[in-house]
């Protein structure tokens, strides 16, 4: 304990005086026994020892009413981490996440927040380094690697920006924001250095699972463990809400004018009661559909709703629910886009019996519209393939020209389906196989003695199958009565990025890997009947259809962000020297991409409105969908626990690390952690109730 004004100790000499007053009120007495009163002297004796003890009494709470006061004016306190006079750096954190909009019985969390980070601004004295983060600015500072932080040696400079702070859609996690806060600290030259985070303190940002703790090099740890960390809570507010996190077809494959489905996911939040929701979907500003879903306390469910697509093209989607506790998520936005029309390019020799080119008219009696054309290997590397969505290689060419092309198209967006070849060709389709990264091949297997190999596994699961397969069980019944026999098969090795959507024992049968925006489908056997049963089962058409179509589905597969989230998208064709990005809210602005490959290269970020932005050129490219980040809508609180053994992961002191309430008290805190327990007001108590008392004891009868 130390003393902010030790001079008046001295005055403790004054604690003596009602001593001094009762040593000079001693006298010695003689007694004189007189007859009348002998009979009385046991009374006396007894009388005057009630009244010595009510004297020392009085001595003593009136010395320590006077030892108190002193003490009191001395300003005694408990030593803080500070001083009057010294001077620190500190950043001060807000988070304006979409969760702090939520209200509680003293009114929005964001205000309350926003009050206290005031309030204790107002505290710092003129000479203090202070900063200010909000933590939706720090998305894009990240996307950009580029930090500008505001600062000031005058702390009600920033009382501004705090004044005009409002909550955003944008969610940045607390480990970034602490680890901006530790670089700006880095170059200050104070030696005390503190950071204050005023949030809602979400458990989700805890979660050791959920954060992106920031490397740190050697100064910056020595600067975390000699850092202050303030976390600033409002008072609990209600657990309690619903959301819906997600939406997407079943099918990636629109059709036009063929019955789609929609899966909307819908959460009850840390709730505390069932709850039955109304999902409503909506496409193109019209509603489409409607579904209920009961939901228990902390349950997610899946709502299917049922549409029918008129018009091909880009659409734009909305499934929403009743407003509750956060608006915000109370919506989840989508897009899409439906096939009418297909153009393909058949690589192959000319042979009579073309099962691929059978098979691609057979797809041409759905909904969609296929423009199939068939040109020689030899002729391939002259093709124009601007206007085309997908390429079937049956026949090979070796020239570097025709490897060079497909990887180009498949780059760009295209589809690529490959058959392997005989082994004459193989040099040709190994190298496609080692440029596009699916495997490599060991060798060719060949039936001998009549043995065949056959399908094993279905990866029915996969979304390449939806649609095709009702159930895994159905995927078995395809796959023991209608693919046999294979008689000739290149066994292949596939690479961690292919997945294998059909294998026989030998190896994969069919496989699939995403090549830049673009997709590469391979079939391990010829498109022959002598080479296995599979090109003449009415399983082939199937799947080859389900190839031209999903890589259809795949160039034009919609880009879905969080808000405040960067979204890349190349567009193949180029010849586009900028596009226009028309928001949610109908604004424009112009994006000048760059040009990577021959590729038209958009970056597009600063996307923080919910809902679907459209990029255009005479047409439009993509569509480019925000929401929030689902995890903003879960409001449970992260404990004390939680929050100090986050701190501790990030390298901070425990004794350095502080939570505490963002009430209109929280500078005051801060300041008494700082300086210390100012203790005057106790021991003012004391000698007021010594003084009471004192009085109380004065007046008490002797006998």
């Amino acid at each position: 304990m130390t003393f902010l004004n030790p001079v008046v100790l001295f005055g403790l000499v004054a604690a003596g005086i009602p001593i001094l007053i009762h040593l000079l009120q001693l006298k010695k007495l003689h007694p004189v026994d007189f007859s009348s009163i002998r009979f009385l002297k046991e009374l006396q004796h007894a009388s005057a020892k009630r009244v010595r003890l009510r004297d020392y009494l009085l001595l003593l709470l009136r010395s320590l009413a006077i030892a108190s006061l002193v003490v009191a004016f001395a300003r005694p306190a408990l030593k803080g981490f500070g001083s009057n006079n010294s001077k620190n750096s500190s950043v001060v954190i807000l988070d304006d996440s979409p969760s702090t909009a939520v209200r509680n019985e003293y009114g929005e969390i964001f205000s309350q927040l926003k009050i206290a980070a005031s309030n204790l601004m107002e505290r710092f004295s003129v000479g203090n380094n202070v900063s200010l983060i909000l933590t939706s600015h720090l998305a894009q500072a990240a996307q950009h690697d580029t930090l500008q932080i505001p600062s000031a040696m005058n702390p009600r400079f920033l009382l501004p920006a705090i004044s005009a702070a409002e909550p955003t859609n944008v969610r940045v996690p607390y480990a970034l924001a602490i680890g901006c806060a530790l670089k700006r600290l880095q170059s200050s030259g104070f030696i005390d250095k503190e950071v204050y985070l005023f949030g809602d303190l979400q458990r989700t940002e805890f979660e050791a699972r959920n954060e992106n703790l920031p490397v740190q090099d050697n100064a910056s740890s020595r600067e975390t463990r000699n850092t202050r960390l303030f976390f600033f809570r409002t008072n609990e507010s209600s657990g309690d809400n619903l959301s819906i996190t997600g939406a997407r077809f079943a099918d990636p494959v629109v059709e036009v004018n063929s019955p789609a489905e929609i899966q909307a996911t819908v959460a009850n939040n840390g709730g505390t009661e069932r709850a039955s929701v109304v999902a409503g979907l909506y496409l193109d500003g019209r509603k489409a559909a409607q579904a209920v879903a009961d939901l228990p306390p902390g349950a997610t469910r899946k709502v299917s709703l049922a549409v029918n697509v008129a018009d091909a093209g880009f659409h734009k989607g909305v499934v929403e629910i009743d407003d509750n506790s956060i608006q915000t998520d109370n919506r989840f936005y989508f897009s899409f886009f439906a096939i009418r029309k297909l153009n393909v390019v058949i690589v192959a020799s000319g042979r009579g019996d073309d099962f691929v080119l059978e098979a691609v008219r057979a797809a041409m009696d759905t909904s969609i519209s296929i423009d199939a054309k068939v040109v020689a290997p030899e002729q391939f590397a002259y093709t124009d393939l601007s206007n085309s969505d997908v390429v079937v290689i049956e026949d090979y060419a070796s020239s570097q020209g025709f490897e060079g092309k497909l990887i180009q198209f498949a780059g760009k967006g295209g589809g690529v389906i490959l058959f392997a070849s005989v082994p004459s060709e193989a040099s040709a389709f190994d190298g496609l196989l080692g440029s596009f990264r699916i495997g490599t091949r060991s060798r060719f297997f060949a039936s001998s003695n009549g043995n065949f190999l056959s399908i094993d596994r279905i990866d029915a699961g996969d979304e390449f199958f939806s649609g095709i397969f009702s159930s895994r069980e159905n995927a078995e019944q395809i796959k023991d009565k209608v693919v046999t026999k294979i008689s000739n098969m290149a066994q292949l090795e596939p690479s961690p990025f292919a997945h294998v959507l059909m294998s026989t024992s030998a190896g994969p049968f069919l496989l699939s890997k995403e090549v830049g925006s673009g997709v590469v489908f391979v079939i391990t056997s010829p498109p022959d009947s002598s080479s296995s049963s599979f090109t003449i089962s009415p399983f082939f058409p199937v799947v080859i259809q389900r190839a031209l179509f999903y890589s259809s589905a795949v160039k034009h597969k919609p880009i879905q962000i969080f808000a405040g989230e960067r979204a890349d998208y190349i567009y193949s064709l180029g010849g586009v020297r900028s596009a226009e990005l028309i928001a949610p809210n109908g604004l424009k602005s112009e994006v000048v991409p760059a040009y990577v490959g021959g590729a038209a290269k958009f970056t597009l970020d600063g996307l923080t409105q919910l809902g679907t932005y459209s990029l255009t050129s005479g047409s439009t490219l993509c569509e480019i969908s925000t929401n929030i980040d689902p995890r903003e809508s879960d409001l449970a609180k992260a404990s004390k626990a939680e929050v100090l053994d986050f701190a501790k992961r990030m390298g901070f002191s425990e004794k350095n690390v502080f939570v505490m309430t963002a009430d209109k008290n929280a500078a005051a805190s801060v300041e008494r952690l700082r300086l210390g327990q100012d203790l005057s007001s106790i021991f003012a108590g004391i000698a007021l109730l010594c003084l009471i008392l004192e009085i109380f004891v004065s007046r008490m009868k002797t006998f």
